[in-house]
């Protein structure tokens, strides 16, 4: 396997739950263009760093053609690189200077979606930096956001209990998502945008049917907060990872654990399939990078760099076998992972 590396110099509780439904909501202002066993008594919580207080390196995506490579970081700045992510093509300032904790890149990679510290998602012209307008709704900081693999559905979510669907195409609020108990550390979109998963502070997972904003599953097995979750490819699988350690993998249908994996030395902060399901990767907060084949289980890749968080990873969606990896020491990791590890 190869390994490329750039640095980015710059980069600085609930127990009882109801029934989770969608409130229809209006416009935004300004918008333009699983049947687990429950505990007996909860958890208790270590107090989490803030998303918008992480170091270096926040958040990766990767355009859905695989032709730019965009990097947010705690100095409030995102960084796009071309699709080998070793030539940095320009660099866009937000509008304030705190972390950006969320990102996403439109498929043709002219579009940017960044949310952070205030309560705002902000749908940015990825060529020029112009703000093209602003998701408002959110009453407190964000911590995260998702989307389908066609974008059309985005989903936002953060220090709050509320995971709010917005329209892509129109900028509008479609839905309010019910349900959560506490702050939302992490949301994911199934690819084909019928389902949207979030996580957090109350160590559960809640699933809701977007079309009808109804919570079709409740996933516990975790027995600390939740920090990520990816759907894979064909949106059976969600892949979690919590501050106790684990990551597993659910069968969402079921809603049950399909399976636990192993190999990772420390929490993960961040989770990510490649575009056909086969590999996942994780960071954790030891800067440890693993790779799992999906099928076997079994770890394919296994790196650490240094001992700071790794915060994010991503693959690139046209290569299956390569995967971009960042974090506190404000690096842009790149490994070319075997296509034959995975068998």
């Amino acid at each position: 396997m190869a390994i490329a590396c750039v640095l980015l110099a710059s980069c600085g509780g609930g127990t009882d739950e109801k029934d989770g439904t969608a409130t229809s909501a209006a416009a935004a202002p300004g918008a333009a263009a699983m049947g687990i066993t429950e505990r007996a008594t909860p958890p208790k919580f270590r107090p989490k760093p803030l998303a918008h207080q992480r170091k270096g390196v926040t958040a990766i995506v990767v355009a859905g053609d695989g032709g730019s490579v965009a990097v947010a970081g705690s100095d409030g700045r995102v960084r796009l690189f071309d699709a080998s992510g070793t030539r940095e093509l320009r660099t866009l300032g937000t509008a304030s200077k705190s972390a950006v904790a969320g990102l996403l890149l439109s498929a043709d990679g002219r579009t940017l979606v960044t949310v952070g510290q205030d309560s705002a998602a902000r749908v940015w012209n990825a060529g020029t930096g112009e703000l093209r307008f602003t998701l408002n709704g959110h009453e407190h900081s964000l911590r995260a956001v998702a989307a389908s693999a066609d974008g059309a559905v985005i989903a936002t979510a953060g220090e709050e209990t509320r995971v709010m669907i917005w329209d892509a195409s129109t900028g509008r609020l479609k839905k309010v998502l019910e349900g959560n108990t506490d702050f939302v550390n992490a949301v994911s979109v199934s690819p084909d945008g019928r389902f949207v998963a979030s996580g957090g502070v109350s160590a559960r997972i809640l699933v809701w049917n977007v079309e009808t904003g109804q919570l079709v599953q409740t996933l516990r097995g975790h027995a600390d907060e939740v920090n990520a979750l990816s759907f894979s490819a064909d949106g059976k699988l969600l892949a979690s990872a919590a501050e106790d350690g684990k990551v597993l993998l659910w069968d969402v249908a079921g809603g049950r654990v399909a399976q636990a994996l192993t190999g990772q030395h420390a929490p993960m902060r961040g989770l990510a399939f490649n575009r056909s399901g086969d590999l996942l990767a994780g960071g954790s907060t030891q800067g440890q990078v693993v790779v799992w084949d999906v099928a076997t289980t079994r770890v394919v890749h296994d790196s650490t760099s240094s001992s700071a968080s790794v915060n994010a990873v991503a693959f690139d969606p046209k290569n299956k076998g390569q995967l971009f990896a960042g974090g506190e020491e404000s690096r842009l990791m790149r490994w070319t992972v075997s296509p034959d590890a995975s068998r």
